[in-house]
């Protein structure tokens, strides 16, 4: 007892809100760690087409440098 106080007993609804709010935390994470894969793959989607789209390119090029000659 502190200043003449009772402290308030454990009660079984303390673990569910315990519970609860780990469940929260935890869908909280798991939704960040899939939008992160989600702007992750559009990055690699855009390098991917990016990059055919250089080497498109650079096979155009080569052609027109061919049929100057």
């Amino acid at each position: 007892m502190d200043n003449n106080r009772i402290r308030r007993p454990i009660r079984s609804s303390d673990f569910l809100v315990i519970a609860t709010e780990t469940a929260y935390n935890l869908a909280q994470v798991v939704s960040g760690l899939f939008e992160s894969l989600y702007e992750l793959s559009i990055y690699y989607s855009n390098q991917k087409t990016e990059t055919n789209q250089a080497w498109e390119q650079m096979a155009q090029d080569l052609e027109t440098l061919e049929e100057d000659r």
